[in-house]
């Protein structure tokens, strides 16, 4: 096994871990939000941690399963003009797509890194019920931009791009 298959490997199994902690997330929020109406109207309770852990959750749930969607080709795509361009032509629009995929995520990696460095530098907190470091939710956004840069990247093999299959089914899960 060479070193790209590798990191691809590692980053595959990254990938994953990933995605369990964003179920475990979507968890915490289902579970907050049942507790929190439970409590509410039934005991007339209601609890102040609840609003702050769906919010913190959706984050990191979000930006865990970004690198899973991305490397199951899940995103949202109107492939209309894949299905109208010749073979050739779609395999080159759907190229110049992954690139584009790859050079924006990479540079939202660079900003929202640049941000949450500067949250931890310069300590600052989630002012709420209870202050937390604001670094910790927001280091999800770098982590889920870089994973999907690279998976745009690994997507970038114009040989592994089929011009048999070019419409909606090839930014299906394959």
């Amino acid at each position: 096994m060479n070193i790209y298959q590798k990191f691809t490997h590692w980053h595959d199994r990254l990938t994953v871990a990933g995605y369990n902690l964003a179920c475990v997330a979507l968890s915490i929020i289902f579970g907050a939000y049942i507790i929190e109406v439970f409590a509410r109207y039934f005991l007339n309770a209601p609890q102040w941690w609840a609003s702050e852990a769906v919010s913190y959750s959706l984050c990191a749930c979000t930006f865990l399963m970004m690198p899973y969607v991305t490397w199951k080709k899940g995103h949202v795509a109107v492939a209309l003009i894949f299905d109208l361009l010749p073979k050739n032509g779609a395999r080159i629009a759907i190229w110049l797509t992954y690139l584009l995929g790859a050079m924006f995520c990479g540079f939202a990696t660079w900003i929202s890194m640049d941000e949450t460095a500067r949250q931890y530098i310069n300590n600052i907190d989630l002012m709420a019920v209870k202050p937390v470091p604001k670094y910790l939710i927001s280091i999800f956004i770098p982590f889920g931009f870089a994973s999907s840069t690279l998976h745009f990247m690994r997507l970038l093999n114009f040989k592994d791009i089929d011009p048999d299959n070019m419409s909606a089914g090839e930014f299906g899960e394959g």
